[in-house]
């Protein structure tokens, strides 16, 4: 009798550790498959934040470039410029002409006008410089930015939250359609009343 007991109390406590490891088993194959989901949208949300910063870095950069092409074709056509102003200046000198007034106040204004268009590019440089530091400010402030999302999106709660909140949008959005979807149809059962009446 005390070893059909002991049998019974040996089957019972394998039964026991038999569902325990059984249950462990299964809640540890639901969090791996919980763990790997969500580390997969983990990256998407990465990859998608890292082609939003490509194409704004892509962007920027091409605006730069565009800008040092805009501002090498004004250095080149004012160069231009200055040397046939130069040219004219030196054309003027050399045909004897320089005692009179109209000369002098001509060769007066090139030499302003000389120095107004130094005068203005060194104020695009300054521009371009100012234009540059404000975008690595910018470039800078989004890079800390995706830090901190990223460290606010690795919480759990934040993420649960904005599960939700994605989950209510759907909802929303399809209620929205079911909406769209039968006001066709009671407009068409009105006209069917009217029609009938």
């Amino acid at each position: 009798m005390e070893l059909i007991i002991l049998y019974q109390v040996l089957a019972a406590a394998f039964c026991v550790a038999l569902v325990f490891s059984v249950g462990y088993y299964l809640a540890y194959r639901t969090n791996v498959r919980k763990f790997e989901a969500q580390s997969a949208t983990d990256r998407q949300e990465m990859l998608t934040i890292e082609r939003a910063l490509k194409q704004f870095w892509d962007h920027e950069k091409e605006n730069l470039e565009k800008e040092k092409e805009e501002l090498n074709r004004r250095i080149k056509f004012l160069e231009s410029r200055l040397d046939h102003y130069r040219r004219k200046a030196a054309g003027i000198g050399m045909m004897g002409l320089r005692k009179s007034k109209v000369t002098d106040m001509f060769i007066t204004l090139l030499i302003e006008n000389e120095t107004l268009e130094e005068k203005l590019f060194l104020q695009n440089l300054k521009l371009k410089q100012e234009r540059d530091e404000f975008l690595e400010n910018e470039l800078r402030s989004i890079s800390y930015k995706r830090i901190l999302l990223s460290e606010l999106l690795a919480q759990s709660e934040v993420r649960r939250e904005l599960e939700k909140v994605i989950n209510e949008r759907g909802r929303l959005k399809r209620l929205d359609l079911k909406q769209k979807d039968l006001e066709p149809l009671e407009y068409a059962a009105g006209k069917e009343d009217e029609s009938m009446a």
